[in-house]
Parts: structure tokens; C-alpha cells; sequence
């Protein structure tokens, strides 16, 4: 994972100028679209990629027990993501299957927050 510094030195002045404009002109349409998605109740398919991030995170929490995955060197990364693989392949289904319900629940409850009373979908 690049820092901050690596990626603005990576990049020259012009090229941060063009990345600025572009990202300028993209901001508005995007935050149309983010406004609509909230309007909108949680698909299966949001509630199975929420699914399946909390699976790797709880993997990665489970193997990286030191808590040095943050600050790691990209190698020590590697291997840790490897392990974190691992697990989900062994036990990523049992988790899905327990995890679901309760993210399910969550992000109905965002939405309902979300939307209040005024909303005829509840």
C-alpha cells in the first residue's frame, strides 16, 4: 500500500493537475450517484460483498495476531494475506453463513435510519 508521499512523488506537477480536473469534473456525477444508491434498499449483491469483506477482515484479524499488518513491509503483507487466503478458503463459508444475517440486519437498519418514517418502502 502506497503512502501519501510515495504517490504524490510518484506523480509529476502536470500529472496532479490532470488527476485535479478530472477529479473535479467526476465529483458532482458521483455524488448524484452515491445519493441515489442511499436512497435505495440493500441489494443481495451489496449484502454479499459486505459479506464477503467482513469474512477477510475477521480472516486477517485472526492471522495477523501482532497487529502489524498496517505498518508491515510489503513481503511481511504478502505472507499474511497469504494465510488470511487460507483461512477463508477453509472457514470463509461457516463464516459467511453466520455473518450474513447479522450485516443483513445492519444495513437494513442504516437504510431504515437513513430514510425515516416518510419512506413507503418500510
Amino acid at each position: 500500500m502506497k503512502t501519501f508521499k510515495e504517490l504524490r512523488e510518484a506523480l509529476t506537477a502536470q500529472q496532479r493537475i490532470k488527476r485535479s480536473i478530472s477529479s473535479r469534473k467526476v465529483a458532482k456525477k458521483a455524488a448524484i450517484k452515491r445519493a441515489r444508491s442511499m436512497k435505495k434498499p440493500p441489494s443481495n449483491e451489496k449484502v454479499m460483498k459486505a459479506v464477503k469483506r467482513a469474512v477477510r477482515q475477521k480472516a486477517l484479524r485472526i492471522v495477523d495476531k501482532a497487529g502489524v499488518y498496517k505498518t508491515a513491509s510489503v513481503g511481511v503483507k504478502m505472507g499474511i494475506e497469504k494465510k488470511a487466503d487460507l483461512k477463508v478458503k477453509k472457514i470463509g463459508a461457516k463464516w459467511e453463513k453466520r455473518l450474513k444475517p447479522e450485516i443483513k440486519k445492519a444495513m437494513k437498519d442504516a437504510y431504515r435510519s437513513r430514510m425515516g418514517k416518510n419512506n413507503p418502502e418500510l
